[in-house]
């Protein structure tokens, strides 16, 4: 790339920085301060562990009950999986393995002893700014992606011989439990609770449990649906998505499993900061994992993966969901700190987050449903700049785009609360109507650019009868969101297109006055 071309494309990436979306902050001036002692921080590993299911280890508790025993119902060991690490050296790259649906990917090693748990890990050896370490167990006969890798060693896992499809007997399968056994035995890894269940009848117990999240508005805690919970024993790994109970359910275990939530899902990942995949680490244990999320940026995460399901996967109103045309994840970066929210696009085509979200106001936590909101918000300019295109979505004038980003907001979140209000019964959420801009011609009092035009077409509030003749004269209501989606969003670049669509497209109770009247005093 030539230094003209280098240097134009630079201040490309910097416009668009400055000029994305940057969600102005609601004002809660009487908004209690809400305590959020659950803090995680990053995750701090001890020293490295022996894996027993490595396959040297593996061999050694094979040879020992040969041994002892005489003969076995098999003849050999074989591994059946592959521990490795990748290291992507960009965003495609991490998006690759991300998108491959076979690969569940750690961003720590899966055989040190966690000494504190945290939300967040990067090798020391890797810069925060840099993609670190990926670590995942893969089956024997996948084709290894092409990046750059370390393959750190074989791996048998007995319990998933059978799951293969391959019909054990009695005896076969008594002895790949033995196995496990003996090698947990060998490696230092069985405790004396699990020598008191060495009778395999009784050994086996499933990791389950149910994931609840506080919310604000409802001022009770919630299940936290449709996120992925992990149970693991060293390299043996496996997960289940909560349901709508908030309630999850692994494959068996024998022994102590470690917890944790990973926030992500197929088309999106939440991040603690820029550049690091967030976590919830639990605790390592034998029985149920009942978690309540009320704290720290746990809650946070909770909140904003409810919005993003929402958007994703959800009941999203009919509109265009946001997923990524490239095929990559969205990149949702959370901030524990003062600011607002941003949609840069995706442009950066590197590690950089399309969408950030901070946490606080003025040293104060916003309340659930402000995150809710505002990854709402956010993801809403992704949808309309999927939907058009990233050059005409940033020619759009901004108060179209903004105003969009706010009708999604306001309806989504509306949508959201009034369902909860009525399924657990409680008024203010039954209620509920998300906090938007107004539009005062004078004097000016908020950004003009954050309008309730769309919000207009679809509300029964007439601005002008609620708060004075200085306000628009609101005689329209009764549009829904997928049909603005649908029908007016993308041929409007501004608001003389805006105008001209509702005209052309109005339903039969809207005529031109409405319209002339709506657009008066925007």
């Amino acid at each position: 790339m030539n230094p003209a071309k280098k240097f134009s494309f630079s201040v490309l990436f910097v416009l668009i920085l400055l000029s994305g979306c940057m969600k102005p902050e609601d004002e809660f001036e009487n908004m209690q301060e809400l305590k959020r002692p659950e803090i995680q921080g990053r995750l701090i590993l001890g020293r490295k562990l022996e894996d027993p299911y490595a396959i040297h280890n593996i061999r050694k508790a094979y040879s020992n009950i040969k041994l002892a025993r005489g003969e076995t119902p098999i003849d050999e060991i074989k591994a059946n999986y592959i521990y490795l690490r990748f290291l992507p050296k960009n965003d495609e790259e991490w998006g690759l393995l991300q998108n491959d649906s076979a690969l569940i990917l750690y961003d720590y090693p899966l055989d040190y002893e966690i000494t504190q748990n945290g939300d967040l890990y990067q090798d020391p050896s890797i810069p925060d700014s840099s993609i670190t370490w990926q670590y995942c167990v893969i089956p024997v006969n996948k084709k290894i992606p092409g990046i750059q890798h370390e393959i750190l060693y074989e791996v048998f896992i007995p319990s998933d011989v059978q799951s293969a499809g391959k019909s054990l007997s009695g005896e076969t399968g008594q002895f790949y439990q033995d196995l496990e056994l003996e090698s947990a035995r060998l490696t230092g890894n069985l405790t004396k609770d699990d020598e008191s269940v060495i009778d395999a009848k009784g050994s086996k117990w499933t990791p389950k449990g149910t994931i609840n999240v506080w919310d604000d508005v409802l001022a009770r805690f919630i299940p936290l649906t449709h996120v992925s919970v992990h149970a693991r024993w060293f390299t043996h790994v496996e997960t289940d998505l909560t349901d709508e109970n908030g309630y999850f359910q692994t494959s068996p275990f024998r022994y102590k499993v470690n917890y944790s939530i990973k926030w992500e899902r197929s088309y999106y990942s939440i991040r603690n900061g820029m550049f690091l995949q967030a976590w919830y680490n639990g605790p390592k244990i034998k029985g149920d994992w009942n978690l309540d999320i009320k704290g720290g940026e746990a809650v946070m995460y909770a909140t904003i993966h409810r919005a993003a399901y929402k958007h994703f996967y959800g009941d999203n109103l009919g509109i265009l969901r946001p997923i990524l045309k490239n095929g990559n994840r969205t990149k949702i970066s959370y901030r524990d700190s003062d600011g607002k929210g941003v949609f840069w696009g995706n442009w950066s085509a590197g590690v950089f987050p399309d969408i950030q979200v901070w946490g606080k106001t003025r040293g104060r936590y916003k309340p659930t449903n402000q995150i809710f909101g505002t990854t709402a918000h956010e993801l809403g300019h992704q949808s309309h700049s999927q939907y058009v295109g990233d050059l005409r979505f940033w020619g759009t004038s901004k108060i179209i785009y903004e105003s969009w980003a706010d009708a999604v907001e306001w309806a989504l979140s509306n949508d959201e609360y009034q369902k909860l209000g009525q399924k657990y019964g409680v008024t203010a959420a039954m209620h509920y109507n998300h906090r938007y801009n107004t539009h005062n011609k004078w004097p000016i009092v908020v950004d003009k650019d954050y309008s309730p035009i769309f919000i207009d077409l679809m509300d029964h509030i007439n601005q002008r009868v609620f708060f004075g003749q200085t306000y628009p004269n609101d005689l329209i209501s009764g549009y829904t969101l997928s049909f603005i989606n649908n029908t007016l969003l993308g041929n409007s670049s501004g608001l003389k297109s805006l105008r001209e669509g509702i005209i052309n497209h109005k339903p039969d109770y809207v005529d031109d006055y409405q319209v002339e009247e709506l657009f008066e005093l925007y």
